[in-house]
């Protein structure tokens, strides 16, 4: 028997040499029939024949016709009828995947049916290898070369390289040509022998260039008729083919905004402009250096005499205002008089009014035991009018929740080797199992399964590459790992999970080059139902058992790295952020009250005698703070009281900024009645404290009015932790005031009745023993000079000369225009966004799993185009979304969404989009026999996909009229959603156009069987930076404006998961500009109106402007961008800002010139020496004090917007306050003719 085979195998390779020695030419086979198996699960294998080409039975015609198509030559064949039977079926394995493209379907079928059936098939094809059958034990083709024009080749790659597959939402060209970039890609993974992958059954190698000795054989390069993509019969769509493809309008992209190189055009035109302006003032200083001392007065007595006249002119002038300026006066004199009557009640009954004041204080402050804190942050920071929230509450009311995201990403600590290694890949499939059920109490555990999202209802979604196994590591092992990992990543629905969706690679690994990836992805999706209290519970311990997990692999395996984040971490870390900064907060306000309470007393103690803490007022101050701090009691309670909710940024913030605020008409109404003191020492403490009160109570009640008016105006704001800070806001510095001039009114009166009778500071009940009792010079020796007198001095003696001489004024004026012009160039460059590490703790474990995602996750968001009550039932409706037929709307949203991914670098689209539409439409082609099917004998009944194929026959096999791509054959009305109801319900095996795993989640169908909404799926790029993510929420805007120029009558917005949260960005430069142009204006009308000056308020505004404009300058060279929280705190500066210039401004007003010769600059020297100390004191040192405290916070939340911005605040309004706010009153303030004079 043994002798038997020999001589068999021996005579079949001499036949074969025989046969490998023909001559090739027109006419002849080279192969022909079946003839078995190589091996026990191959497929049958054709003869080694050289023979003449046969003319085909009457059975092989029709059936060749029903593969090939009719236009294929039947005269004479070089295949069998069972060659034909499986030829057919090899091509129905790939017609599911490109028959959305005519044309590459039509090449598809040529090029197989020419190569297997050509009549001239020997003139091609040249065999190289041969076996004997296992099975019938005939000689067998195992090996061929195939001569190939490359024209040809070439013609049929690009016809089908841009075929989309919407099951994968990838390309066909990755299922059918491995994912080729050329022909040559292309036909050698056809051509690669992978008969148990459902590749070809034998090698064949395709070789483009005819050698001598071949063509000496009589070998020729084989070429057939290829269509183009856009061929007028066989045309593809624009999903397709890309010159089928309407044009869209141009779009650079949003990072193409104005710029001259990489300079801003706004910045350019600033630089050119002020550079104008420096030349001109630097002119202007020379020429005055050059000017000799004799024409120099000359020109200064010149310049005397001009500005008499245009006094004197201002003094003429002042008689056609004589009745404003009399209204204005009487006006005046009567809010002195109400605050003289309020100061004159207090100092009657004091204890009265403290008692009235404390209980109103208690009833509001109650209301902090209703107090809400709102945490959610799309509560906080979306308005509830916002369209974003609006289209995502109607996103989730009919798709659902968003998924609850729980993500590792695991890579190698040394970060020049691949993270993938047998070790790993084993060690990882081992603890992926323990992801299925935790312990989170003894006796009491949580599994994923209870939790999980499961596309086909049966297996949980777990995105990870294990999964292209099952979860089974016995499918790998340490020499195949690496060839079967590749092979799932190149062709994923090959390798389908258990959940039935194709995992594509950059879903799982950080690079495409998949072996050599730095890291890999693994992404659990468990359901979101926070109206289920239960469910979320479960869902939370879930996740805190993941994180105490994860938190021990890096232990268990030293060399990777675990970053990893779950649905709740972000809110976990944050109240984590909040608890460990708040001794640092505390801090800031302890040392705020300690100074506040020290500095009110001009005089400190030198040495410990009772005597000296008799003119101290420690107390006074104390009382000071406590009255503010009720303020900020009493409005929270107050607005909790209607229900307005808190937010972490009101309760840590506000209380800083009322006492920020609010200190400096304690330290002013203190200043006032010290000077008043000093000159009126015979008057009664209620004479003395009503005369404080009436020159300080009105420039109180105009910084607590444009500081209100400010914050009311910013309630405005729709995002609600801003509307919110600024309601809290306005109400405490309202309540504040009030308390102010009356119970610290009262407070002060007592204190001073204390100080006069000789009792001792702190402790008042106790009385200086008249023996130790000292006179007031000897008191004075015991009592140091305090802080303020210091600060008064300094500013006397040093600021005020710098700022009115009028030489030295003008040069520093020409520093701060050179500062505010190099302010306005930068503005431009502040970015826009709020990191989420900034809001963490440095040492928190999301700050690691942001990093690695910028670093290493190779996959965007994903983005959903939802379509709003669109009847998808009707025709019409049809061709304005679908994209995959010739008969589509040229601007379809299928095919205007194909143009924008095709410039992914400008529209952030990353994939093509996935359109149910489309893939159901695909579903019903009567080609795919495998999807459609209705049985033979009742064709209003469906096959289920396990009935046996001699049962079933496609849905539209006798359709009448044919299915074609001119849609006139397709489903309308109630026979739609019939099949529809079919499709949904379908599993993507074995037709991977099945609609159930896909988007069973992307339909929704109301209680009438009709489709309400419906949404087409593809994602983003990656997003590496929060300049991306606006970019790409302004696109998705954009592209849905787009398509409604197109279609009017669609009803479709985009949305994104993270889109919510970045919507504010579209506007909030433009909300910034206007919330600040508005408050300049209203204080300058304020100010008008209090002042009774328009010059006075214009350079009050022009300071307060210049202020803001520096501040953002400073921000852009110290990396705050542009956020809601940093918004707010532009509005405190705004505060700030007024409360530093006011004040120094009305008593400019109030101020009498003493120098004729240059009354401004006199006047501006009075208006220092009257508040200048205590502005620095009361408002300068106390935030500066506070602030510095908030540079140590662990938080950059805290170091970055609140640290860097006020105490950038601090040091330019401070610098302005004292520097171009003086200035500019010395050259430019008003000088009338009636001063308000000092009344004792």
């Amino acid at each position: 028997m043994r002798f038997l085979f020999s001589y068999i195998t021996i005579l079949a390779c001499i036949r074969a040499v025989l046969c490998f020695s023909q001559s090739h030419q027109d006419g002849y086979c080279v192969m022909y029939d079946n003839c078995g198996k190589k091996s026990i699960f191959g497929s049958e294998l054709p003869c080694v024949n050289y023979t003449r080409a046969i003319k085909p039975s009457s059975d092989a015609i029709k059936l060749l016709n029903e593969v090939c198509g009719s236009d294929f030559p039947t005269d004479l064949v070089c295949c069998s009828e069972s060659q034909i039977m499986d030829l057919g079926k090899n091509l129905k394995k790939a017609a599911p995947i490109i028959s959305s493209c005519p044309a590459c379907k039509k090449n598809f079928q040529n090029f197989f049916c020419d190569f297997t059936c050509s009549p001239n098939q020997s003139a091609f094809v040249n065999i190289t290898n041969s076996g004997i059958s296992s099975d019938k034990g005939k000689e067998i083709v195992t090996g061929l070369t195939s001569y190939i024009n490359p024209g040809f080749a070439s013609r049929f790659y690009n016809s089908c390289k841009d075929v989309k597959f919407s099951a994968t939402n990838g390309y066909a060209m990755d299922l059918i040509g491995g994912g080729a970039r050329n022909f040559k890609e292309f036909l050698k993974f056809l051509g690669d022998e992978k008969p148990l992958l459902g590749g070809s059954p034998f090698q064949i190698n395709y070789e483009y260039e005819i050698s001598d000795a071949a063509e000496k054989q009589g070998l020729r390069l084989a070429e057939t008729h290829m269509r183009p993509c856009d061929d007028r019969e066989y045309g593809c769509s624009c999903s397709d083919c890309p010159t089928s493809c309407p044009e869209l309008p141009k779009f650079k992209g949003f990072n193409g905004r104005c710029r001259v190189g990489k300079l801003p055009c706004f910045s350019l035109i600033v630089i050119c402009l002020w550079t104008t302006i420096v030349v001109l003032i630097g002119a202007y200083h020379v020429y005055l250096m050059k000017l000799k001392k004799n024409a120099w007065t000359e020109l200064e007595r010149e310049f005397e005499s001009e500005t008499r006249q245009v006094e004197h002119f201002c003094d003429h002038d002042d008689s056609a205002k004589t009745t404003s300026q009399s209204y204005h006066e009487k006006f005046i004199k009567t809010l002195e008089s109400y605050f003289e009557r309020i100061a004159r009640s207090c100092s009657r009954h004091p204890k009265n009014v403290i008692i009235i004041s404390l209980f109103l204080s208690f009833i509001l402050s109650c209301g902090i035991s209703k107090i809400k804190l709102e945490r959610n942050p799309i509560n906080l920071w979306v308005s509830p009018n916002e369209p974003a929230l609006k289209e995502m509450q109607y996103f989730q009311e009919h798709f659902g929740e968003w998924f609850r995201i729980e993500q590792l990403i695991i890579s190698s600590k040394n970060e020049s080797e691949p993270v993938l290694n047998w070790d790993n890949i084993a060690w990882w499939f081992e603890k992926e199992k323990e992801l299925a059920n935790f312990e989170v109490e003894e006796g009491e555990s949580v599994s994923y399964d209870e939790l999980c999202f499961k596309p086909t209802e049966e297996t949980c979604a777990i995105e990870s590459f294990t999964q292209y196994f099952r979860g089974d590591i016995n499918y790998l092992n340490e020499r195949n790992w690496k060839q079967k990992l590749q092979s799932c990543t190149d062709s994923p629905v090959n390798c389908l999970p258990s959940f039935q969706q194709p995992l594509k690679k950059n879903i799982l690994f950080s690079s495409d080059d998949v072996l050599n990836s730095s890291a890999f992805i693994v992404t659990l999706l468990l359901n979101n139902n926070s109206s289920d209290v239960k469910y979320t519970e479960k869902a939370i311990r879930y996740e805190q058992s993941l994180v105490a997990w994860a938190l021990k692999l890096e232990v268990e395996n030293p060399k990777i790295q675990i970053h990893f984040s779950t649905e709740m971490s972000l809110e976990e870390e944050l109240n984590k952020t909040t608890h460990m900064d708040l001794n640092i907060i505390l801090l800031s306000y302890f040392l705020m009250f300690v100074y506040a309470s020290i500095s009110l007393s001009r005089k400190l103690p030198s040495k410990l005698a009772f005597s000296s803490f008799i003119k101290t007022r420690i107390l006074l101050g104390l009382c000071g703070i406590g009255i503010i701090l009720m303020s900020v009691t009493s409005s929270v309670g107050l607005f909790s009281f209607v229900g307005l909710k808190s937010t972490l940024i009101i309760t840590e913030v506000i209380p800083f900024l009322v006492l920020a605020i609010g200190i400096d008409n304690i330290f002013l109404i203190v200043g006032e009645f010290d000077l008043l003191s000093n000159t009126s020492k015979d008057s009664t403490i209620e004479t003395r404290l009503a005369l404080t009160l009436s020159k300080i109570g009105p420039s109180c009640l105009m910084s607590t009015l444009l500081q209100f008016a400010m914050f009311l105006l910013a309630s405005k704001v729709p995002m609600p932790a801003v509307r919110n800070f600024a309601i809290y806001s306005a109400g405490a510095i309202l309540i504040n005031f009030f308390l102010q001039v009356t119970c610290f009114v009262s407070i002060f009166y007592l204190d001073q009745q204390r100080l006069e009778s000789n009792r001792l500071d702190i402790f008042p009940w106790i009385i200086a023993d008249n023996r130790i009792m000292l006179t007031d010079e000897n008191q004075e020796e015991n009592l140091k000079e305090g802080f303020e007198d210091i600060i008064s001095d300094f500013i006397k003696s040093y600021v005020t000369p710098r700022v009115t001489i009028r030489s030295k004024r003008r040069k520093l004026l020409s520093v701060f225009i050179i500062w505010l012009g190099v302010s306005l160039s930068l503005l431009p460059t502040i970015e826009l966004g709020l990191d989420q590490r900034l809001a963490l703790p440095s040492e928190s474990y999301l700050v690691d799993y942001f990093n690695a995602v910028y670093q290493y996750l190779n996959v965007g968001p994903p983005l959903f185009f939802v379509l709003k009550g669109v009847d998808v039932t009707q025709r019409n409706h049809q061709q304005q979304l679908c994209g995959k037929f010739t008969t589509c709307e040229k601007y379809s949203v299928a095919n205007i969404l194909e143009q924008e991914y095709k410039r992914s670098n400008v529209s952030s689209i990353a994939e093509p989009t996935s359109s149910w539409l489309d893939d159901f439409l695909t579903w019903l082609n009567p080609d795919l026999d495998q999807c459609c099917r209705v049985k033979k004998n009742d064709k209003d009944s469906f096959c289920s996909v396990n009935s046996p194929e001699r049962l079933c026959q496609p849905c539209y096999a006798d359709h009448k009229p044919p299915y074609d791509s001119s849609m006139n054959a397709f489903p309308t009305s109630d026979e739609f959603m019939r099949y529809f109801n079919v499709w949904i319900e379908q599993p993507s095996d074995p037709c991977p156009l099945g609609g159930k795993s896909s988007y069973s989640n992307s339909i929704s169908v109301d209680d009438k069987n009709q489709i309400a909404a419906s949404y087409f799926r593809t994602s983003h790029v990656p997003l590496r930076s929060q300049s991306a993510f606006i970019n790409a929420y302004e696109n998705g805007l954009r592209i849905v404006k787009e398509i409604k120029s197109h279609i009017e009558d669609i009803e479709i917005f985009a949305f994104s998961p993270f889109y919510v949260y970045f919507a504010s960005y579209v506007t909030i430069s433009r909300m910034t500009f206007t919330l600040i142009a508005s408050a300049i204006c209203l204080i300058w009308v304020i100010s008008t109106l209090l002042l009774g000056s328009f010059r006075a308020s214009t350079i009050l505004i022009t300071t307060v402007t210049c202020i803001l404009v520096n501040i953002g300058g400073i921000l852009s060279l110290w990396s705050v961008s542009l956020n809601p929280v940093s918004l707010v705190n532009l509005i405190i500066c705004g505060g700030f800002a007024v409360e530093f210039t006011t004040h120094i401004t009305r008593a400019y007003t109030l101020a009498e010139s003493v120098d004729p010769l240059d009354r401004r600059a006199s006047k501006t020297s009075e208006a220092l020496k009257s508040v200048g100390s205590s502005v620095f004191c009361g408002i300068t040192l106390t935030k500066f004090i506070g602030v510095c405290v908030l540079g140590f916070a662990r938080s950059k939340i805290y170091e970055i917007f609140y640290f860097r911005m006020w105490f950038s605040l601090i040091i330019v309004a401070a610098i302005h306050a004292f520097g171009l706010l003086p200035i500019l009153l010395s050259e430019f303030g008003p000088i009338s003719k009636t001063e308000i004079s000092e009344q004792i």
